[in-house]
């Protein structure tokens, strides 16, 4: 295979691991060709259906893109470097090729649609977004990245999901994405002519599942190579050896990502949180104005590592809100875990290893402090809902700590089953797909003094309302516009009723004012320090 001409840097890295734009899809790169050093595309590339793509932003030619349609995906996208700063682009939506459904489409490529999924005839063609959903693993990296680009539009035509592939997260962000920046910065300082850039990607075989069908083919090897004929000659010589340097170091980490690819529950209660219980929340803060004598946290545990907080109620035998961060999973539940209780709570001396329920008898001192399972035996207008989700966890010992009774309150069945759990699953699918860093979740109750009652004594207060607010600085800022708005934080609650329980979504300060007016909360009341305002060094990406 031939790409161009001899003074280029070939890097290998291995991985198993709205304004319209307008593209022209053919079978040349003729229009295009520009792209390309001495207007000559790389020869040999071989795909099942490749097509042409001749990317277009506010009828202007931006790049060049060669697509597999049949594994959907970009086999490689040349462009013109540009010097520039390595801002990213924060306002563009994901966008999609229309000729790639039917050649008499106008040849103006479109935002992604707004509804959740996306028409046949784009899927049959094209990645969608959806594909990305429960591929947990993976993240969406663009070839011609747009901090090669200098201009908004230029940055703006980056984002359209033919010139994306499935990139591993940990790679993207601690190997690839770092490399780009060095090529930038190499370019902008060293390189005095036009530098033309091809980056690319090899085949594994392997493919992105959606609906037990394969949708995404999963690049083995993504490369790139740039030419600039014209460069400082009076550059350090360190520069000069520094790519044959680089390229040897990028294949040795690309194998060990490859080789590490193909590769008792503990509560503890305390009235203050250590700081080792403090990681599960946003700048290592409590949500504040909740202080009450009988209210206790618990530092959960599972197999020796911490996996949650919850502030809990020992009067009312409920938890008041669990804390937790989000886990990027598929949604799978675990089901072979009994349900668990805390020891602690019911004696400072007993052991702080949480336990599986005994079929015996209970003492009078375990049931004083906390809910047992015989609570809702007779309970029939509600069920268990726990308030850190299985849903939101992946591995399986996260999921395993959610089953405790600590982390549980009395919901009504049609609104645990239909309504609530069917938000879960958004916000679980809305941080998967946009969410990079760390998501810290706050999910509580309200109550007004309903009462489950066992033996004529109340024993659980059923919650008024459930709520839930989450944090997530570090967000794609081009993901559409119905759900950015939505970060970095958001909130939602809904009435825990049969009826009239549909789940109202708002902003996190609106949420505040809500639970003021509803629940017995200080006017000081803060669920995330600043309201999760991001920190500037993330804005400023």
């Amino acid at each position: 295979m031939h790409l161009f001409c001899t003074c280029c840097v070939l890097s290998f890295s291995l991985l198993m691991a709205s304004p319209l734009v307008s593209a022209t899809v053919s079978d040349s790169f003729k229009v295009c060709s520009h792209f390309f050093y001495m207007q000559t595309p790389p020869a040999g590339m071989r795909g099942a259906s490749p097509r042409k793509i001749c990317q277009k932003y506010s009828d202007k030619l931006r790049y060049a893109t060669l697509y597999d349609s049949s594994r959907r995906l970009p086999l490689y996208s040349a462009y013109i470097f540009k010097k520039s700063d390595g801002k990213r682009r924060m306002d563009t939506p994901w966008m999609y090729e229309p000729q790639l459904v039917s050649d008499d489409e106008s040849g103006n490529m479109r935002a992604l649609p707004l509804t959740e999924d996306a028409p046949p005839l784009i899927e049959d063609s094209q990645a969608v977004l959806e594909d990305y959903t429960d591929a947990v693993e993976y993240r969406r990296g663009p070839l011609n990245p747009d901090l090669h680009q200098s201009e908004p539009d230029d940055k703006s035509s980056t984002y359209t999901l033919t010139n994306v592939v499935p990139l591993i997260t940990d790679f993207l962000d601690t190997s690839w994405n770092p490399y780009l920046d060095i090529i930038r910065r190499r370019l902008n300082n060293f390189c005095h002519g036009k530098s033309f850039m091809v980056t690319g990607v090899t085949i594994s075989g392997a493919a992105i599942q959606r609906d037990n069908r394969d949708r995404l083919a999963i690049p083995k090897h993504v490369w790139l190579a740039y030419c600039c004929p014209r460069f400082d000659n009076n550059s350090p010589y360190e520069s000069n050896i520094e790519a044959h340097l680089t390229m040897a170091f990028w294949v040795q980490t690309a194998f060990l990502l490859i080789n590490i690819i193909t590769s008792a529950v503990r509560g503890r209660v305390e009235k203050e949180l250590s700081p080792e219980c403090r990681e599960f929340l946003y700048m290592g803060t409590t949500p504040t104005g909740l202080e009450h004598h009988s209210l206790q946290f618990i530092c959960q545990r599972y197999n020796k590592k911490i996996r949650y907080v919850t502030l809990y109620n020992t009067v009312d035998h409920i938890p008041v809100y669990s804390a937790y961060t989000f886990k990027r999973s598929d949604g799978e539940k675990c089901v072979d875990v009994p349900w668990m209780y805390e020891p602690q709570l019911s004696t400072t001396s007993d052991t702080d290893e949480m336990q599986p329920f005994p079929r015996g008898y209970m003492h009078m001192n375990f049931e004083d402090a906390q809910a047992v399972l015989d609570d809702y035996t007779n309970a029939v207008l509600y069920e268990r809902g726990t308030l850190n989700p299985d849903e939101h966890q992946d591995e399986p010992d996260d999921k395993a700590s959610t089953y405790t009774l600590t982390n549980v309150v009395p919901m009504a069945p049609d609104f645990n089953n239909r309504v609530w759990n069917k938000q879960e699953h958004i916000v679980r699918k809305r941080l998967n797909n946009y969410c990079r860093g760390t998501a810290y979740i706050v999910t509580g109750i309200t109550t007004s003094g309903k009462m489950i009652r066992r033996e004529n004594m109340n024993r659980i207060a059923v919650p008024t309302y459930l709520w839930s607010a989450y944090c997530c600085v570090d967000y794609d800022h081009n993901a559409p516009y119905n759900e950015r708005y939505k970060f970095p934080s958001f909130a939602h609650y809904g009435l825990n009723e049969d009826e009239n329980n549909e789940v109202v979504e708002i902003s996190v300060q609106k949420l505040k004012e809500f639970l003021k007016k509803t629940t017995f909360v200080d006017q000081n009341f803060q669920i995330f320090v600043g309201d999760c305002m991001p920190p500037a060094s993330i804005t400023s990406k």
